[in-house]
């Protein structure tokens, strides 16, 4: 029968134990490591690969105490919650067994703080009605093999011998912990208590491995456990692609009627199954081998027989001889595990390049991010905890149902009668085959996820002539019917956590939507027919700079900065209100969105659109759950193409005064006034507001007015008077972060160039094992590394901020010059100069005037008049802050 291998283990500090611990994990395969004394923090960051890490620190935030669970990342579990008390710290997890849920616990009790059975059994509580809790319980009593009683274990015997509790034990019978002081004598203090699991279902086993002051504990479950296994894909790195196209090809039917919404639903069916069906008889399965142990060389295998044998040895006869040999044998398997480990590493590194497949150069660097954190459960709002799969995509399936409906209406705003009538009539456009494979030839990536039918881009990208050709047959259905496929209007979400935020919330978590590669194509192909009507036009507003061609976040940020240096010039304020649109893609109101794209789009979009827009549904992805179907009511399509788009037409006709300067990109909405006298300057401001307020109301956009940020722009001491927005105040502040880009009130810079170098720093940090002198990486690895991955973070906005004082741009010239000392391990006599030279790696201040010099050639040819304008303001206000003239 197959069995759930466990061990238990005192670590006595689990970090410095962590590459004997991974071997020993590997070697005797467990599928779940229970530890405790893990003397773990909040800054520790521990992690084995392979396996998921949950862990509960002492109460009182200290390195001591504190339990965790390392388990195989492929079993199917959920974490619980930890019970983190001075006298008892616990991490417990649900898995999933065949004969039901059974709950693992890691238990630590420190000696020094006494329990009583009532606290035990508040504990056990908290478990459920069936669970193993096993640890250091430091309660010893002869009932479970311990050779005396003390109150501690007197206290826990009480507690299991009552029939009512239902609670069993299992010990190894032989002494687990093992103190350095002769004097002392050995003794078992830890094992598991049971509930609701036989006793010959559990073996427990005491093992000479490992190097603290306790021994480790086997326990064998005889139970199977649930294996999650990976995401189910139709295709691979073995997939036969003339196979697949072949299959294509004797399935494809190029003469179907498509004169109907019902045939344009059977044959986008059709289709699917067609590239489903030939992506399965052309891919071979892949099995996925269970993890063995670690491979290591033979003098390591030695090592760690002789540590077994002298542990045993000392365990048997205490001769301080024994364990001075102990001691040595342990130093010398922790010394060879390190060089192994280093060598390992080095051998890793001496492979890396940017060219390689089997070793890229950005793979080593994306593999830099942090571990995996363990799945959180969810809190409802009744105070109960979603746990499992399936009840966290229902939670979160219920919380973006009601995110997905749009704002309640907060005036008498009555969208006014369209007739189309007065539109003038447009012949539907058609698609052609040519233009079909060259967006699916040059505009899909092969790496991008699949929606919920499994068809990737590569399968479409792979298509033989006949299927593009089908294809294109189908689109021109599709537009000319005005009829969007209902198969087309299914979204998987999947939420990713965001940072920073309370992971026990469904708020906290940002959807990301898959949506099928064929509906996303056909948006494609859409998109490039409403292009030239926007573009002819002029349909989107010439101040909003998101999700549009040759249009970037410095063109937006460069025209708030030209006005506020303009403000300074002429001795003037400059009061700014940033907005913060709350949830601002998820509730577009749809019935706006269509009447506003039958004013601005033509005509033979208009039926396809709502089409498009209406009756769309998602479920959530968690793991190997998915939710129910929910439907859509708000909002432009989550992960699509032609969304950003909508959104931007949507938010076209937003107030604008000719005397005020206002900046969207996408939702990001800053609004300036200038004015000599600070309270007229607020009241330029507020006045346009009240329009603001109104259009917001019309339209059913809600503003996070908290959130929102008033910031005086001025070289006086004076502040503007404070703005209020639906009569709400809004926080007024002396910096914001606008696109990227932070922005102090004399706007100096200076707070932009210190969290640009502290950013670089840190990441340099994360880069050291790959680019410190000792590194095997070639010099010429790092100078790349840096200028791909380290370089671009100081380098955004340089256009702007290099305006900055010599003084603050000294601050990143610094940090780069310790970066490339680091590189090269350069002495103190040798000069930072030859440094750059030799790595060819330009000064800062040199990197600054070429990125200006592009950038105004840039503009020069820019779209946009209003970014062109920005090369005549620039020209004229090239001022440093020492330049300004002197405050009176």
């Amino acid at each position: 029968m197959a069995s759930l291998r466990i061990s238990l283990w005192n670590a006595n500090g689990v970090s410095r134990h962590t590459q004997e611990l991974t071997q020993f994990i590997y070697e005797k395969n467990i599928d779940v490591m229970l530890l405790s004394e893990t003397h773990l923090t909040n800054k520790n960051n521990f992690h084995i690969p392979g396996y998921l890490f949950y862990g509960t620190n002492h109460p009182d935030g200290k390195a001591h105490g504190g339990t965790g669970i390392l388990i195989r990342n492929r079993i199917k579990h959920h974490h619980l919650n930890n019970f983190d008390k001075n006298y008892l710290q616990s991490t417990s997890i649900a898995l999933q067994l065949n004969n039901g849920s059974t709950t693992l616990a890691a238990v630590y009790c420190p000696p020094r703080f006494p329990i009583s059975e009532d606290q035990f059994m508040e504990f056990f509580n908290t478990l459920g009605d069936r669970f193993i809790a096993a640890g250091d319980y430091n309660a010893k009593h002869t009932h479970w093999g311990s050779r005396l009683v003390t109150p501690k274990g007197k206290q826990l015997y009480n507690a299991l011998t009552k029939p009512e509790n239902k609670l069993d034990y299992v010990s190894p019978g032989k002494p687990t912990y093992w103190p350095a002081d002769p004097r002392k004598i050995p003794d078992l203090i830890d094992f598991a208590i049971t509930k609701h699991v036989p006793r010959n279902m559990v073996t427990a086993e005491a093992l000479a491995d490992l190097s603290s002051d306790h021994s480790p504990v086997f326990l064998n479950m005889l139970t199977r456990h649930h294996i999650v296994d990976p995401p189910y894909r139709l295709t691979n790195f073995r997939t036969n692609w003339p196979r697949y196209q072949k299959y294509v090809c004797s399935h494809i039917e190029l003469t179907t009627a498509l004169s109907t919404k019902e045939d344009i639903d059977k044959s986008t069916e059709t289709l699917e199954n067609i590239l489903v069906s030939a992506a399965k008889a052309s891919t071979p399965p892949v099995t996925y081998a269970k993890p063995n142990y670690i491979k290591t060389n033979r003098e390591i295998e030695r090592l760690v027989l002789d540590k077994r044998r002298l542990r045993w040895d000392w365990q048997s006869n205490r001769s301080p001889i024994t364990k001075h040999m102990l001691k040595i044998a342990t130093r010398r398997l922790t010394n060879a595990l390190k060089q192994e480990e280093k060598n390992s590493q080095r051998s890793y590194i001496e492979q890396l390049s940017p060219t390689s497949t089997k070793y890229p150069l950005w793979r080593a660097h994306r593999n830099l991010k942090t571990p995996i954190a363990p799945i959180m459960p969810l809190r409802s709002p009744s105070g109960t905890w979603f746990r499992s799969d399936e009840e966290r995509a229902c939670a979160f399936a219920d919380h973006l149902q009601n995110v997905f409906r749009p704002n309640p209406s907060t005036n008498t705003f009555i969208l006014p009668p369209l007739i189309a009538a007065n539109l003038d009539p447009q012949e539907p456009f058609e698609f052609r085959p040519c233009e079909l494979a060259k967006v699916i030839k040059e505009q899909l990536n092969p790496r991008k996820s699949p929606g919920y039918d499994l068809i990737t881009p590569r399968m479409l990208i792979e298509l033989p002539k006949c299927a593009i050709l089908h294809i294109c047959l189908l689109f021109n259905a599709i537009a000319k019917l005005g009829y969007f496929p209902q198969k087309w209007k299914k979204s998987t979400i999947v939420m990713i956590p965001k940072p920073g935020k309370d992971k026990t919330q469904p708020s906290s978590y940002r959807p990301i939507s898959l949506l099928t590669c064929l509906s996303k194509l056909f948006e494609k192909m859409l998109l490039l027919r409403i292009s030239p009507h926007l573009r002819i036009n002029n349909t989107l507003p010439t101040h909003q700079f998101g999700f549009r061609e040759k249009h970037g976040t410095i063109e937006q940020v460069n025209r708030i900065t030209s006005e506020i240096r303009t403000a300074f010039e002429h001795r003037e304020y400059c009061t700014a209100i940033f907005l913060d649109v709350a949830q601002a893609f998820d509730r577009v109101w749809l019935d706006g969105l269509l009447f506003k794209i039958i004013k601005l789009l033509p005509q033979n979009t208009h039926k396809l659109l709502k089409s498009y827009l209406y009756n769309t549904v998602f479920a959530i992805r968690c793991d190997t759950s998915t939710s129910r179907d929910c439907a859509i009511e708000a909002g432009v399509p989550q992960g699509s193409v032609l969304g950003p788009i909508l959104y931007t037409l949507y938010t076209a006709d937003f107030p604008i005064d000719y005397n005020l300067t206002t900046s969207t990109f996408a939702d990001d909405t800053a609004i300036l006034s200038r004015s000599k006298c600070p309270i007229k300057a607020t009241a330029l401001l507020s006045r346009h507001l009240t329009s603001v307020e109104r259009w917001l109301a019309d339209w059913r956009i809600s503003i996070n007015v908290q959130k929102c940020k008033q910031v005086t722009f001025t070289l006086n001491k004076q502040t503007c008077p404070p703005l209020v927005l639906n009569n709400i105040c809004i926080p007024q502040a002396d910096e914001v972060t606008y696109l990227g880009v932070h922005l102090d009130r004399r706007l100096t810079w200076r707070k932009h160039i210190e969290a640009k170098s502290k950013h670089l720093k840190l990441k340099a940090r994360n880069l050291h094992w790959l680019i410190n002198a000792r590194s095997p990486l070639s010099l010429e690895f790092k100078a790349l590394l840096y200028n791909s991955v380290l370089k671009p973070i100081w380098t955004y906005g340089s256009e702007l901020w290099g305006n900055a004082s010599r003084s603050n741009i000294d601050i990143i010239q610094r940090a780069q010059s310790r970066i490339l000392r680091i590189i090269t391990g350069a002495p103190w006599y040798l000069r930072n100069e030859n440094i750059h030279r030799d790595l060819k790696i330009k000064l800062v201040i040199e990197v600054i005037a070429e990125k200006k010099t592009k950038y105004n050639e840039k503009l020069t040819t820019h779209t946009n008049p209003l970014a062109r304008k920005l090369i005549r303001v620039c020209s004229q206000s090239r001022l440093h802050r020492n330049d300004l003239p002197a405050q009176q």
